[in-house]
């Protein structure tokens, strides 16, 4: 059989009960030192803390979770917003596994606060984690704990320097749902991919989905999460243009733009296609970005029962983009614009 994963994490800089001890050794006349590796996922900023983090509590990766909404915040705005960050910057720190078959847990921030899950936070972590030593493991898979759930990652997923997730269900919540825009009405789809959206054509609403469109796109985003909808995000689709299948734009609450078509946001269209009966299982499904980037997804299998459910894969390349050592001080100003 499989070989049990085997877990390596350094104690001094990661462990939820040491970590504090070592951030505090890091403390200057300067203000303290933070250690960053940082990746693209598909143009997603990812942004992982390998030096410097606290030491977050917690029996579940719930408790952890809402520890670090309790006591992150501070590191969140350092690492995350301007003038060290930007707006669309994702944050992910590992802690240690809570699963008797996980490898480590991992938590995330953005600019708008800490998620339950990151699909490009996941993939960046593990794909640095693994070439840094970071984590070791003796088998094909890795297994991460999220709040979100314990999640399966596959590096090298038929490719170098790609990285494959699994673990994240995707189902359609409500199906064409109508919206009123400007003097329209606008059909809507919710699907869970991770993280709930509202997902909308551009044709529909009257935007260009393009480069030249995005304040457009991000207030009509806007309108449409002040509607009735209880989502994460907005999607809007349009026709792919550069052979995929699909061309996506993401907003998040808070009017953050995606870079990436999204990990969460691919499987809940996905969700979607899968339920008008266009995607057929085990068949690739390439979601393209605004920016050009893409993402690869499949539907291995389906679940069954009062809410039917796709279980899907998706994978994406991964690229370092540098090592940075940042220097907080205590009064440290921090903006989001």
């Amino acid at each position: 059989g499989a070989k049990a994963p085997v877990f390596f994490f350094d104690s001094t800089d990661h462990d939820d009960t040491k970590g504090t001890k070592k951030a505090n050794e890091r403390q200057t006349v300067n203000g303290k030192r933070y250690k960053t590796i940082d990746a693209h996922v598909a143009g997603e900023a990812v942004r992982l803390l390998v030096e410097g983090a606290p030491g977050v509590k917690g029996r579940t990766m719930a408790d952890k979770h809402a520890w670090l909404r309790r006591h992150g915040e501070p590191l969140r705005k350092a690492l995350i917003l301007e003038p060290r960050g930007h707006a669309g910057m994702h944050g992910a720190l590992f802690t240690e596994p809570v699963s008797a078959t996980a490898h480590a847990g991992l938590l995330f921030m953005n600019a708008g606060g800490f998620p339950l899950v990151s699909g490009e936070g996941v993939i960046a972590a593990v794909a640095i984690g693994i070439a840094q030593k970071i984590i070791h493991v003796e088998s094909a898979d890795l297994y991460i704990d999220t709040p979100s759930g314990l999640l399966t990652v596959r590096p090298g997923d038929g490719q170098a320097g790609r990285v494959a997730i699994t673990g994240l269900s995707g189902f359609v919540q409500a199906a064409a749902v109508p919206i009123q825009f400007g003097g329209r009405t606008v059909p809507v789809d919710v699907a869970f991919g991770g993280e709930s959206y509202a997902i909308a054509d551009s044709e529909a609403i009257g935007i260009p989905l393009d480069a030249d469109h995005v304040p457009e796109l991000i207030r009509a985003a806007a309108r449409l999460l002040s509607a009735e909808v209880a989502v994460d995000g907005v999607i809007f689709t349009a026709p792919a243009r550069h052979g995929g299948h699909l061309r996506t734009a993401t907003v998040l609450s808070g009017g953050v733009l995606r870079r990436s078509p999204g990990v969460t946001g691919t499987i809940a269209v996905m969700a979607v296609l899968d339920a008008m009966g266009i995607l057929e299982e085990n068949a690739d499904f390439i979601n393209e970005g605004i920016v050009g980037t893409t993402l690869r997804g499949r539907i291995l299998g389906h679940q069954t029962g009062e809410k039917p459910m796709i279980l899907p894969l998706v994978e994406s390349s991964v690229s370092v983009t540098g090592y940075h050592e940042f220097v907080v001080e205590e009064e440290g100003q921090y903006f989001r614009l």
